[in-house]
């Protein structure tokens, strides 16, 4: 694994590369309007129960990933930084809603790599996003597959980002 300080020289890169604030913000075209009588036909709740996602919730999501990578519960919230009461309130309550950086942690502990670390996400109801610098400095380290929180919150820390876990 590099150094801290060759990480902290490839985040500066990517976080150029990633995270330009000049950048022009995407201009969507409206292809015509709904009338409120087709918008009262779309069943929204319908849609939201097809996602990806396939109708899990975050808890189950979570657990089926720890049990998919083999290791112990309290292997994978150890190496998130997530202690035993929380994790147990997590994994006890369904409706349980917890931050993006609590789920952010358990995707490095898993080592996730991006597109599950995106479904994660979205069944927790966010998603990552190059307007914010601490979703680009994890980006870099689910990219390059360095799955250390610790070494993530190091950078985080350095950049004056809120950290991961807790």
């Amino acid at each position: 694994m590099p150094d801290l300080k060759s990480i902290e020289q490839l985040v500066a890169a990517y976080i150029t590369k990633n995270f330009d604030e000049s950048a022009e913000p995407k201009k969507y075209k409206m292809h015509g309007f709904l009338k409120n009588e087709e918008l009262d036909e779309i069943d929204f709740l319908k849609l939201y129960a097809q996602a990806k996602t396939g109708g899990e919730t975050f808890s189950e999501m979570l657990l089926r990933l720890i049990k998919e990578s083999g290791e112990k519960n309290s292997a994978i919230y150890t190496r998130a930084n997530i202690d035993r009461r929380h994790f147990s309130k997590i994994a006890n309550h369904d409706d349980y809603k917890p931050s993006k950086l609590t789920v952010l942690a358990f995707a490095i502990a898993l080592k996730l790599d991006f597109e599950t670390t995106r479904d994660l996400l979205a069944v927790a109801g966010y998603a990552l996003s190059k307007a914010n610098l601490s979703d680009v400095i994890i980006s870099f380290f689910i990219e390059y597959k360095i799955y250390d929180v610790d070494l993530v919150n190091q950078i985080l820390y350095k950049y004056n980002q809120p950290l991961l876990g807790g």
